[in-house]
């Protein structure tokens, strides 16, 4: 969220009585336990809402049918290709060239640009091109939750995903079990096992899971780098500790 947030700035987090929007920003704690990340909190945007359900087609997200419309912070990851080497760091700085580097021995580099600093940087003569990195639809990436090719999922391509909210009545099989899996054992504190085509919570056998709190899918301002919903699934509410209300900038 560094393009969203700079540091120095003071954000204004209000952590009782909150009802949440898509779009909102919000201080939440890391999901998933066993993980270098566990304890960590940090800033994410809500996206879809319990009940909502969330796609990413070509890095354009969509809650249902509907186009959610990027904020001017969002950054992504750009192919530059020129027709020299980078010049000095002042040329950086003046492009934003901040994030990214070098990625092959001809004059190939990446960096994370907001749309309006990748237009401007291509109006540059020492340019040669400049396109958006994108993955490819069915493309299957192993670091995308849920983590199986059942479900053939990426960064840029993902879900249709539905997004459970209380009492909600999941219905499991061995496919399915992968989605709920973190959400059922971890999340709600259950005893999960699959034998073969069978599951069984708390010793029963089950062919549903009642759910017992409200879960979000969120995703980071810098898109194409964030460590995301899209890389540990669901949120549950009880981790998100408030949302942004404000925020006080620094003083240049």
């Amino acid at each position: 969220m560094e393009q969203t947030y700079s540091k120095g700035d003071v954000i204004l987090v209000k952590k009782l009585f909150n009802a949440y929007q898509t779009n909102d920003v919000v201080y939440l704690s890391y999901p998933l336990k066993e993980s270098t990340f566990s304890g960590i909190r940090f800033f994410q945007r809500i996206f879809g809402m319990p009940g909502d359900s969330v796609s990413v087609i070509g890095k354009r997200i969509y809650v249902g049918n509907y186009e959610i419309q990027d904020t001017s912070t969002i950054k992504h990851n750009y192919l530059i290709q020129t027709n020299s080497y980078l010049p000095d760091t002042n040329f950086k700085l003046k492009y934003h060239l901040t994030e990214g580097g070098r990625i092959s021995d001809e004059f190939d580099f990446s960096y994370s640009l907001t749309s309006a600093e990748s237009l401007l940087l291509q109006k540059d003569s020492n340019i040669r091109s400049l396109s958006i990195k994108k993955e490819q639809i069915g493309s299957f990436d192993e670091n995308c939750f849920p983590y199986t090719r059942h479900y053939s999922w990426n960064m840029d391509y993902y879900g249709k995903l539905y997004v459970p909210k209380k009492n909600d009545t999941l219905q499991l099989d061995t496919t399915k079990i992968h989605l709920y899996h973190e959400l059922i054992s971890n999340h709600e504190k259950n005893f999960l096992i699959v034998k073969r085509d069978s599951i069984f919570i708390n010793g029963k056998f089950s062919s549903y899971y009642v759910v017992k709190q409200n879960y979000y899918f969120v995703v980071g301002d810098n898109r194409d780098n964030a460590n995301d919903s899209r890389a540990w699934g669901f949120l549950p509410e009880k981790l998100i500790v408030g949302k942004v209300i404000g925020r006080l900038k620094k003083n240049n």
